[in-house]
């Protein structure tokens, strides 16, 4: 049929609709171009956002307690543990976990002092005569108002200043350790044994000397490489952890608890915990962190502040962790500790107990 054969009104129905279809096609043919755009689009967006989910910002409150997927294997693995941490935190974050610490904005919750080592002189190839005839400080890493000199192949400095306690070390038999920290040096010593070592077991009397004046002197173990664990500097003032002997009824299997002297004070007496490490300051208030009873909790400025843990990392064997015990500028502590089988990661707003 052609148009010449169609009535009039036909012609103009036809002559209505074809370009009606011709549009029609066109627009829906678009609309599909246009969903099939933005279904694209989504699709990428969603691909590339999944694993970046930003996490509401809460306010900051007084404690939180955050679980983790870490078990005792990747914690423990002291070779990568400063590298699967982070990675946890990472991971939280992502799907959408809010953290109150400020990872940018650390701050010190204490000052390590410096390790020294003590330059030993003996006659008879060694076997006696022994005495110190100096100290040696590393060189890529010593106090700031010392001097040093010659250093030995190994890196080890001759401490020019300040001038060792040459006779309060000699007449100390069993050196423990020795420190450095701005212009002081603080030893560590027993007048049982000897020098080269000999005596260490089944003595437990040490003292601490600043310069050439005793400041302490308690029971203490001598562990695998000392009686002391931890040696700093919090709030301007020495604090050391030490290996307590708590009962040395048989010397064989002596009962060795951690505590610390600060002040004058031994933390475990003033608090009567069982056990004590880790002291740190904030705005000149201390906290450590405490044991009674086998469960482990954050003392801050006389109170306890945290709940009960069977573990808060602060050792590993032989070291002490800095991390991931922290502090930000903004006084929010962090801190990873494990309650039965699970991790968790705490935060303690410490100016919440500053009163």
């Amino acid at each position: 049929m052609t148009s010449a054969s169609l009535s009039r009104v036909q012609q103009d129905k036809l002559a209505f609709i074809i370009p009606y279809t011709i549009i029609s096609k066109n627009i829906f043919s678009n609309m599909k171009k246009q969903i099939i755009a933005i279904l694209t689009i989504s699709l990428f967006l969603t691909g590339c956002t999944q694993n970046t989910i930003i996490p509401q910002k809460t306010e900051v409150g007084i404690y939180h307690e955050i679980e983790t997927t870490l078990t005792s294997e990747i914690v423990d693995d002291i070779v990568n543990f400063s590298t699967l941490v982070p990675q946890e935190i990472t991971k939280l974050q992502k799907n959408g976990q809010d953290f109150w610490f400020d990872q940018n904005q650390k701050t010190n919750m204490k000052e390590p002092m410096y390790y020294l080592n003590k330059k030993i002189e003996c006659k008879d190839n060694g076997k006696s005569d022994c005495s110190v005839v100096g100290l040696q400080t590393y060189k890529n890493n010593f106090p700031p108002d010392f001097k040093i000199g010659e250093c030995d192949n190994d890196d080890w400095c001759d401490v020019i200043e300040p001038q060792f306690p040459k006779d309060i070390i000699n007449n100390i038999k069993q050196l423990s350790g020795v420190y450095g920290f701005d212009k002081d040096i603080y030893i560590v010593g027993s007048n049982n044994g000897s020098l080269n070592g000999e005596g260490i077991n089944g003595n437990y009397d040490y003292s601490v000397f600043k310069n050439n004046k005793e400041i302490f002197s308690h029971k203490m173990y001598f562990g695998t490489e000392s009686t002391i664990i931890d040696a700093s500097i919090v709030s301007n003032s020495p604090a050391f952890t030490f290996y307590d002997p708590i009962n040395i009824t048989d010397e064989n299997n002596p009962i060795i608890t951690n505590n610390i002297w600060y002040n004058n004070e031994t933390i475990n007496e003033k608090y009567e915990v069982d056990s004590s490490s880790y002291l740190f300051s904030y705005k000149n208030k201390t906290g450590f962190v405490g044991e009674k009873d086998g469960k482990k909790f954050v003392f801050f400025n006389g109170q306890k502040i945290s709940e009960n843990f069977d573990e808060i990392r602060t050792t590993s064997c032989c070291a002490i962790f800095f991390y991931p015990i922290e502090l930000d500028k903004n006084g929010i502590m962090f801190f990873l500790a494990k309650r039965g089988e699970k991790y968790f990661f705490v935060e303690i707003n410490l100016n919440e107990y500053l009163k």
